[in-house]
């Protein structure tokens, strides 16, 4: 029994991970900017907001696994199975042109793809929202389902 609500509840787990998942993106930014002098063309606002999207759709697809699972270790050993295949169909490791044609339609369901375009559009090329539009949408529809579906999720278990 708690004199919190809800929605305190839920806005205590986000907000402190939010602020430290952004700093992981400054840090990693900073990094390969000093450290590997990775050129950096487009705007840091940009950036900075799209990275904040996409740290919300990690953050409530993480709430919704812990909502599904019955323990911390169901939540460890089931995002084993949702993580590494989002990295491998991401095209961070492989392009995805080089995958079968299934992963590639498949890979159009993972947020992490969308996000590295994001990225490297914005650091390597320079470019803007006229150009990374659908992926910022399709970032946005995930963002906006995931959470949806996690806060739901969250306060049916809180109730």
């Amino acid at each position: 029994m708690t004199p919190s609500s809800n929605w305190e509840i839920l806005l205590a787990k986000i907000i402190p991970l939010a602020f430290l998942l952004m700093g992981d993106v400054l840090l990693a930014l900073t990094l390969g900017t000093v450290v590997f002098s990775l050129p950096f063309r487009g705007s840091f606002l940009l950036f900075l907001a799209l990275s904040s999207m996409y740290v919300f759709v990690g953050i409530s697809l993480g709430i919704m696994l812990a909502t599904i699972c019955g323990s911390q270790q169901q939540v460890l050993l089931t995002s084993f199975f949702i993580n590494l295949p989002m990295i491998q169909t991401s095209g961070a490791i492989s392009p995805i042109e080089s995958m079968p044609p299934l992963f590639q339609f498949l890979s159009l369901l993972n947020p992490l793809r969308h996000y590295i375009t994001i990225v490297r559009g914005i650091l390597l090329k320079g470019v803007g929202l006229d150009v990374l539009w659908l992926n910022v949408l399709a970032l946005l529809g995930f963002a906006i389902v995931l959470l949806t579906i996690s806060v739901h999720k969250f306060r049916s278990q809180l109730s």
